[in-house]
C-alpha cells in the first residue's frame, strides 16, 4: 500500500461519522473476501479476520481455492456486513499476499483473544484452528468506501 493510499483511508476511518466503522472493524469476527480466478471469475468467501489498523490479516485452508486465485491475481476486496437496511457500507479493495511473517493463528495474541468466544459459538478447539487455517493472508487496502 502506498504511504497515500494508507493516509487516506487512515482519514476516512477517523472521520467522526466512521464510528461504526471503526467498531465493526474491531468487533466483528466475519467478514467477506472476494477474490478473482485465474479464468477471471469472482468468488466471494466468508472469512474470519483481523484489523490492525492498516491491513486485514485472515487465516486460510492451505488447499481453500482463494490461496490459488490470489496466487493467479492479488486484487481482492473485503467488505464486512451491512446493517438490516444496508444503511452502513465498508469495502477496501486492494492486494492480498501469502505472509509468511505472520505467526501462526495460535501465536498472534490478537487472534486468540478475539476468537475466543467465537470458537466456543463454534465448537472449535484452538489447537485444531491453526493447524487447519495455517496459511496467513495479508489483505492490504489501496482504498475504502465507507457510508
Amino acid at each position: 500500500m502506498t504511504k497515500a493510499a494508507a493516509e487516506r483511508i487512515r482519514k476516512a476511518l477517523e472521520a467522526e461519522s466512521a464510528a461504526w466503522a471503526r467498531r465493526h472493524l474491531a468487533e466483528d469476527v466475519v467478514g467477506w473476501l472476494t477474490t478473482v480466478a485465474a479464468d477471471g471469475r469472482v468468488q466471494s468467501s466468508p472469512v474470519s479476520f483481523l484489523w490492525d489498523g492498516e491491513t486485514v490479516l485472515v487465516y486460510s485452508k492451505p488447499d481453500a481455492p482463494k490461496i490459488r486465485n490470489i496466487a493467479a491475481n492479488p486484487q481482492v476486496s473485503f467488505h464486512l456486513n451491512t446493517d438490516k437496511y444496508g444503511d452502513h457500507v465498508l469495502v477496501f479493495e486492494g492486494t492480498a499476499e501469502l505472509d509468511a511473517a505472520a505467526p501462526p493463528w495460535s501465536a498472534n495474541p490478537a487472534m486468540v483473544a478475539k476468537f475466543r468466544e467465537p470458537l466456543k459459538h463454534w465448537e472449535l478447539d484452538q489447537a485444531e484452528t491453526s493447524r487447519d487455517f495455517s496459511v496467513p493472508i495479508r489483505i492490504r487496502p489501496a482504498r475504502v468506501r465507507a457510508w
